[in-house]
Parts: C-alpha cells; structure tokens; sequence
C-alpha cells in the first residue's frame, strides 16, 4: 500500500508478507522479524522472528526470539488486550498496546536515550508497527512506522500514522473507510508496506 518513502503507491500492488508478517495473529501477540538479540543488530534487523506475548497474570510483555537466544521481559501494563512489536534500527523492542482500553506507545527515545511511554489519543484503537524496511542495505532510510484506527462521527473508521524520525509526534490521516481492526502490518515481497484489515478478530 505504501511505499519506504512514505506515500501511497499510486495504484494498489498486493503481494505476499515477507515472513512472519504473514502470520494470523491473536490481537493480544505478534510475530517480527528482528536481530540476533536484543540491542544487538550485527547480524541484520531480519535475523530471525520474534514473537511478543502478555501475560495476564503478571502484566508482563515479553519478546522470544524463534532461532536462537532466551525470552526476555521488555515492558509491564496491565489488562492488555492488544499489542504489537517493531525494532529500531538499534535492535530496540519497541511495543504499541492497548491497557484498560488506552492506546499506548514504549519506545526508546534517542534523543533523551531512553525508554518513553506514549499515549496515544483516547479513540485510537489496534496501534500496530512495523519497521518498514529491514533490509541491511535499507538501515539509515528505515523507519518504524505506528498506524492505528480512529472511528469517525458517522461510524465509519480511518487509519492515521505516525513516524519514528519524527518521534511520533505528528499524526497524519492515511486513510478513510477502513475495516475496523488492524491485524496484520509489515513489508510485502513487492517490497511496499501493507495492511492487512479485518471487521473482526480472525
């Protein structure tokens, strides 16, 4: 749907998720490809997936990496009931996630060097990232991107986003007449951004 560079394609070009974007999900976890480790980006920001759970008995957010390495807890909120991961160009876990039905945004801010908790408008609902370019080659141009959906006065919902480069802060109307959820977010093998929408849970 979008190309690296921040617009829209000029005309749709549908393809297959690069892996493991192209995973059904449940809303409360999420599956991306990362480093090596965390905060380790030697080996390429696609060495491996990752999936990201909650537990809802501790309130803990925790990142397992599928190849190699050991689950690590990264952040706590509680009743969680959606999330999802991106990881910067540093090999930072960053998650959006809805508690106690708010949006929120945990990312690690450079230009204070260190971690912030972001909320989001009260109406945002299924805040979704994704690291739009994992290519080693891509490393200086990528961007993780946050899109969440906003019902609108007539009952319809629109998708809005935000940038990393810009930390987050400006928001922008991407596009109207939307399914209501976000379920699935990540690069496509045509190499643009794609969004993957549902009226329901699947």
């Amino acid at each position: 749907m979008a190309s690296a560079q921040d617009r829209m394609s000029t005309q749709v070009i549908q393809r297959d998720w690069i892996p493991p974007d192209e995973r059904n999900r449940a809303l409360d976890e999420d599956y991306e490809a990362g480093p090596i480790a965390l905060n380790d980006p030697s080996a390429g920001l696609d060495y491996q997936p990752w999936g990201l759970t909650w537990d809802f008995t501790t309130g803990d957010f925790t990142v397992t990496p599928e190849t190699t390495g050991s689950p690590v807890v990264v952040h706590n909120a509680p009743a969680v009931t959606q999330c999802s991961l991106a990881f910067d160009q540093n090999g930072h876990a960053n998650v959006a996630y809805t508690s106690n039905g708010l949006p929120y945004l945990y990312w690690y801010d450079t230009s204070v060097a260190g971690w912030v908790t972001t909320a989001l408008q009260t109406t945002a609902i299924t805040p979704t990232l994704t690291l739009d370019d994992k290519r080693i080659t891509q490393t200086n141009a990528s961007d993780i991107i946050l899109f969440y959906n906003v019902e609108q006065p007539d009952g319809s919902y629109s998708t809005y986003r935000r940038l990393q480069r810009e930390r987050f802060l400006s928001e922008k109307l991407y596009l109207t007449n939307v399914p209501k959820l976000i379920y699935k977010l990540g690069m496509h093998f045509g190499f643009r951004v794609q969004i993957g929408y549902s009226d329901e849970i699947l």
